[in-house]
């Protein structure tokens, strides 16, 4: 019955999805982005994978030398209010949380944060001398207070850390100066990464 009620849900967040352009490998196309607001935890897988999608191609692109510097500078920039107008959503979602949920929703966050880790380590590795400023621009800095909230929030609801966070994931908060998530996991739980 839950599974039904789940698949239901599903459908109806398909209301809330937008199609917008976004530069791939094979050029501009239509790619899913979560704009509805974020009242369950139905909306808030929804928008999880909208930003993993967006995530995932940006990252793509600065890999394979799709954008130039300026086309990256751009791209991280805009993410980076995408990712922080999405987490306050979500972290301000009353029912998101709840215990008989959090679960199903912790596999779209996963992919999120596994992706987020990606696209820092392959700015690092792509543009090791201005990779520092990528993540000073935009709403970067801002992200550290929502993640440490997200991760906070998923404890609260009895979520370990470790299921959420690629091992990676501390050594690029440090990178990305997120002070506050980094000590948030090592506090909790530095022995697991």
């Amino acid at each position: 019955m839950l599974a039904f009620k789940l698949m239901s849900a599903l459908s109806m967040a398909g209301a809330f999805i937008t199609a917008l352009p976004l530069k791939t490998s094979g050029g501009d196309q239509l790619v899913p982005r979560y704009t509805g607001s974020i009242t369950s935890t139905t909306t808030a897988t929804a928008s999880y994978q909208s930003l993993t999608t967006r995530i995932q191609t940006i990252r793509y692109n600065i890999a394979t030398g799709q954008y130039s510097y300026t086309e990256v500078q751009t791209q991280i920039e805009s993410v980076s209010y995408e990712v922080s107008s999405t987490l306050v959503a979500i972290n301000n979602c009353t029912f998101c949380f709840s215990p008989e949920l959090v679960s199903y929703l912790t596999q779209y966050a996963q992919q999120t944060y596994v992706e987020l880790d990606s696209l820092v380590d392959t700015c690092y590795r792509v543009f090791p001398q201005q990779a520092p400023s990528l993540f000073a621009i935009g709403a970067w800095g801002q992200l550290d207070t929502h993640f440490h909230r997200n991760l906070k929030r998923f404890h609260e609801s009895g979520v370990q850390v470790t299921a959420l966070l690629p091992a990676t994931f501390t050594q690029n908060t440090a990178r990305a100066h997120w002070g506050k998530t980094h000590d948030f996991i090592h506090e909790h739980f530095g022995r697991g990464f």
